[in-house]
């Protein structure tokens, strides 16, 4: 629960006001008392700041034993790890709330009689009448302390999405500046062109498969995710020219069980971001290749790549994936695993059901 704790310090306090006003003047005018000999009576303003000063104090025990609550709710679903769903909070607010408001009720009714009129403490004298009006006044509270709590907790979502987009938006272009850079682009024109003096039918496959790359990293600029079978047709054309680069170095395989899932939603550009890390972290072999292969497990797209590592080492887990883990994280609440052995290297992305 999201508290604006000047905003209720405001409204108890003109709830306060009105509702002691009220109170006091019904009551004195049932004993048959003129306006002006009660507004000039020292008791009915004593009345007054009595009244005011338990409906501030009725209002405020409510608030503070809900937000006591919802401390103790938020801790334990971290310590958990499931949380609680929004109906049983809500009705744990409600009890919580009647109870409290109930209970202060009695209890600061008996203070300020004390302390105002020096009436003893008489915890026996409770009345079904009185106990009625409580659990008006409660429920009118609780209602007042709901409806703000909720629309804080909207405003809040809201800033929380607009800050979850501006930071998938930086990734995102991130991501989009290294497919766009100079050197990507010069390094395949340069394969471009020794590939026409050497093969014209390759060349032109060369030239389709890298303007379809283009292409899709400029359509796909603004979304954050992308459906998986929109990845592996960039991914295919993508290796095609790493391939063509490296002399086919790259042995790239698709399970059959990955193309179940192609509508399921991926950060943009994440197959893109692996296969790079394997050439990046990796030495291209004169002869062989080093073996790729796309998979499902665990619930999630695993890319699995045989380790045929530089002699200089370089942190497998680069500003790449850490990058990628948290548009993960982000988009899908799941960051990025990773599996790194002396022979093999991987990362699992976890997948979503939200599709398009």
């Amino acid at each position: 629960m999201v508290v604006n704790w000047r905003r209720h310090i405001t409204l108890s306090t003109a709830f306060a006001v009105v509702s002691s006003l009220i109170v006091t003047y019904f009551y004195f005018t049932n004993r048959d008392i003129g306006i002006g000999e009660m507004l000039s009576s020292g008791r009915y303003w004593k009345n007054v700041v009595f009244s005011f000063l338990l409906s501030i104090l009725i209002y405020g025990a409510n608030l503070l034993a809900n937000t006591l609550l919802c401390l103790v709710l938020d801790k334990r679903d971290v310590k958990v790890g499931v949380p609680l769903s929004r109906k049983f909070r809500n009705v744990a607010y409600f009890i919580n709330g009647l109870i409290t408001s109930i209970v202060s009720y009695y209890i600061l009714l008996n203070l300020l009689l004390w302390l105002f009129f020096g009436v003893p403490i008489k915890w026996e004298s409770l009345q079904i009448s009185n106990f009625l009006s409580v659990t008006v006044i409660s429920l009118f509270i609780l209602l007042v302390v709901f409806v703000l709590s909720y629309h804080d907790q909207l405003r809040l979502l809201e800033i929380k999405n607009k800050e979850m987009e501006i930071a998938l938006q930086k990734s995102q272009i991130e991501s989009m500046k290294e497919q766009l850079s100079p050197h990507f682009l010069f390094n395949n024109l340069n394969v471009l062109i020794s590939t026409i003096q050497e093969d014209p039918v390759k060349a032109e496959q060369f030239a389709r498969s890298f303007s379809k790359i283009y292409r899709y990293v400029l359509e796909k600029l603004d979304h954050t995710s992308c459906a998986l079978g929109d990845e592996l047709a960039f991914i295919k054309d993508y290796v095609y020219l790493l391939n063509v680069r490296y002399d086919n170095a790259i042995d790239f395989e698709i399970s059959d069980e990955v193309e179940k899932y192609v509508d399921i939603l991926l950060p943009t550009l994440s197959l893109q971001i692996l296969i790079e890390n394997v050439v990046k972290h990796n030495t291209i072999p004169s002869e062989g290749k080093i073996k790729v292969l796309l998979k499902i497990e665990e619930d999630g797209l695993v890319l699995w790549n045989e380790r045929c590592a530089k002699p200089k080492q370089v942190d497998s887990a680069g500003v790449g994936l850490q990058n990628l883990s948290k548009r993960c994280k982000l988009l899908f609440k799941q960051e990025i695993e990773i599996r790194d052995s002396e022979d093999s290297f991987s990362v699992r992305i976890p997948l979503t059901q939200i599709s398009y």
